[in-house]
C-alpha cells in the first residue's frame, strides 16, 4: 500500500471537491431562491370584510340614538307657564324696544322704538346705527300663532311653526332678566319658575288677639325685624306678645321665641340674648334663596314670608310706592331684594328660622338651623 503525505491527501481531496462545485448558474440560482421575495396576489374577500363594516355602521346608529335620547332628556315643555308673560327689552344697545307678549295661542312682537324713524336721511340714519352695539336684532315684529317654549338648564327656547316660523333662545341673566342670543336684554315682572311651589294658608298674616292660659307668658318686643308695614309683632303700638310652651310639634310659619347662638351674640353684644323669628325649613329639608326667593327641596315658597320684602313690600311694590328721595341706594336695594343664599340641609331636631324683614334682623342665614331645644315657645297672638 502506498502511503501518502499530508500533501498528498490534500491534492486529492482537491480533486474530488471539483466534481461537486456548483457552477455559477447554479449558485445564481440558490441566492435567489433564499433572499428575492415572493408577494402573493392580494385577494379582497367581501365575505369576511362586510360582517365588521355592518356591525360599525350599527354601533354608530346606536351612538347618535344614545347621544339624542340623552342630550334631550333634560329638556321641558314650559309653554303653559308663560301664557299671559310680558318681556320688555331692558338693553339700550340696539335700536329697538321690543316687547314681547305671550297670549294663549297667539305671541305678539311690538317695537316701539322711534328714533331713527324721524331721520329722512340715509347717511343721518346709518350714523345714527353705528352708535349701537347691536345692528341687527334677530326677532321681527308681528303676531305669531302656535309657538312653543322649551326649558333646558337655564336656556329657554322659543320656537314658532309655520312659514313665518323662527327658533329664539333666551338665556337667564339674573332674576327676571333674559339675554337673547342676540344679545338683546328683557325683564319680566315675574320670575319663571316652572317648579312645584310650597303654600301656607293657615298662617296669618298679622297678629290677633291670643288667648292666655298657664302655659303662656307675656313679653315685649321692641324690634321692627318682623314688620310687614304695620309694625308688626311690637310692643310699642300693639301691645305685648303671647308665647305658648304647649306644643308637641313646630310648623312651618310658626313665629318662634328663642335662645340666640352666642355666636352671634360674640359678634354684636347689642343682639338681644332672647329672639323671635318664623320657622320656615323643617327637619330633613333643604332651604335655599334664589334672586330674593325662598326655595324648600328645590320648590317655590309661595307665601308672604317666602321672599324678601321691605315692610312687607316686594321689589315692584317699594319701587312703585315708595319715593326716591327716600329710598338711598337703588342699587343695594335692589340686590338685597334678588339676594341668593346656597342650600343649607336642615338635620334632625333643628329648623330654619328667617325674620319677616330679612334686613332688620339675624337668623338662620347667619347662625344655620337652630336646635328645637333652643326654643321656649310659640308666639300665637297679641295680649288683649
Amino acid at each position: 500500500m502506498k502511503h501518502l503525505s499530508d500533501d498528498d491527501i490534500a491534492q486529492e481531496l482537491e480533486k474530488l471537491g471539483q466534481a461537486f462545485k456548483p457552477s455559477s448558474i447554479q449558485k445564481e440560482k440558490i441566492r435567489r431562491s433564499i433572499f428575492v421575495l415572493i408577494h402573493p396576489k392580494k385577494v379582497f374577500r367581501t365575505n369576511t370584510f362586510l360582517p365588521t363594516f355592518i356591525s360599525l355602521i350599527v354601533l354608530l346608529v346606536v351612538g347618535i340614538g344614545l347621544y339624542v335620547t340623552i342630550d334631550g332628556s333634560d329638556t321641558t315643555n314650559v309653554t303653559a307657564s308663560w301664557d299671559g308673560m310680558l318681556l320688555e327689552q331692558s338693553s339700550q344697545t340696539s335700536a329697538t324696544r321690543f316687547a314681547l307678549k305671550f297670549n294663549g295661542t297667539s305671541l305678539t312682537i311690538e317695537d316701539d322704538f322711534l328714533g331713527s324713524n324721524f331721520m329722512s336721511d340715509k347717511a343721518d340714519r346709518e350714523a345714527y346705527m353705528r352708535g349701537y352695539k347691536i345692528k341687527k336684532p334677530l326677532l321681527t315684529p308681528g303676531i305669531y300663532e302656535n309657538y312653543t317654549i322649551t326649558q333646558r338648564g337655564d336656556t329657554y327656547t322659543l320656537k314658532v311653526n309655520g312659514k313665518t316660523g323662527f327658533t329664539y333662545n333666551f338665556k337667564i341673566l339674573g332674576p327676571r332678566i333674559l339675554v337673547g342670543e342676540d344679545g338683546v336684554e328683557y325683564s319680566t315682572r315675574i320670575y319663571l319658575d316652572t317648579l312645584e311651589a310650597i303654600t301656607d294658608d293657615i298662617t296669618p298674616e298679622h297678629l290677633e288677639i291670643a288667648p292666655q292660659s298657664e302655659h303662656t307668658f307675656l313679653i315685649e318686643w321692641e324690634l321692627d325685624s318682623m314688620d310687614r308695614g304695620n309694625h308688626d309683632f311690637e310692643s310699642h303700638g300693639h301691645g305685648q306678645l303671647v308665647v305658648s310652651t304647649d306644643f308637641d310639634e313646630l310648623q312651618r310659619g310658626h313665629v318662634v321665641y328663642y335662645h340666640m347662638p352666642s355666636s352671634v351674640i360674640a359678634k354684636n353684644s347689642a343682639v338681644p340674648e332672647m329672639y323671635i323669628g318664623r320657622v320656615v325649613g323643617l327637619p330633613g329639608e333643604t332651604v335655599e334663596i334664589k334672586g330674593g326667593q325662598v326655595y324648600i327641596d328645590g320648590k317655590k315658597l309661595d307665601t308672604f314670608y317666602g321672599k324678601a320684602t321691605m315692610n312687607g313690600l316686594g321689589e315692584e311694590e317699594y319701587f312703585d310706592s315708595v319715593p326716591k328721595s327716600r329710598i338711598g341706594d337703588e342699587q343695594s336695594t335692589r340686590e338685597y331684594f334678588n339676594m341668593d343664599m346656597a342650600a343649607v340641609a336642615v338635620k334632625e331636631n333643628t329648623v330654619f328660622i328667617l325674620v319677616d324683614q330679612w334686613w332688620r334682623g339675624y337668623d338662620s342665614r347667619e347662625y344655620g338651623p337652630l336646635p328645637i331645644g333652643e326654643i321656649e315657645g310659640i308666639i300665637t297672638g297679641l295680649a288683649e
